[in-house]
């Protein structure tokens, strides 16, 4: 299977995807790569990355499913990924017009004002789970109607932090 990653906002294919239960097996330039996922008993995970045969390693860093795509934060590294739609894919290939938070987590900063415009993509708040930040973004062009949380404030997962009414198009 091919899966389409978007690092830091551009495109890559990698080949041979193969997701098992646990964890992901890709090529990506000729170079194979294995991660796997643990269930820590407080809910966190642990991601470890196979550097040699039966020998892993730990891996900072966090993913979350959202509603088209999961996202995958590792140190500074921001990622997307979502597999090519194959036809008659029942998903209608929109992202969320507002933000919902991925995960519980801690508001750390809220980038925009009522009444400001916003464009697709734009990033609206960035909020930290699990020692990561993760910036979150308009989904289309909008204006924003209200912020719906405050800068320190503790959020739990699908809390909407910035409630936007998309632009009308001509």
């Amino acid at each position: 299977m091919k899966t389409t990653l978007h690092i830091n906002g551009s495109p890559v294919t990698l080949e041979n995807t193969v997701r098992h239960k646990n964890g992901v097996a890709f090529s990506l330039g000729g170079k194979h790569y294995h991660f796997r996922s643990h269930r820590l008993p407080d809910g966190s995970h642990l991601l470890e990355q196979e550097i040699a045969e039966d020998v892993w390693q730990r891996v900072s860093g966090s993913a979350w499913q959202g509603k088209n795509a999961k996202h995958i934060q590792l140190g500074s590294l921001a990622a997307k990924v979502s597999e090519l739609a194959a036809s008659g894919s029942s998903s209608s290939g929109q992202a969320e017009l507002s933000p919902r938070a991925p995960m519980p987590g801690l508001v750390r900063q809220i980038l925009v004002k009522k009444g400001d415009k916003v464009t697709a993509g734009q990033p609206l708040a960035v909020m930290e789970a699990m020692k990561l930040q993760m910036t979150l973004s308009a989904g289309a062009d909008a204006t924003v109607d209200a912020i719906l949380v405050k800068e320190g404030e503790m959020i739990a997962e699908g809390t909407e932090l910035v409630k936007l009414t998309a632009e009308k198009t001509a």
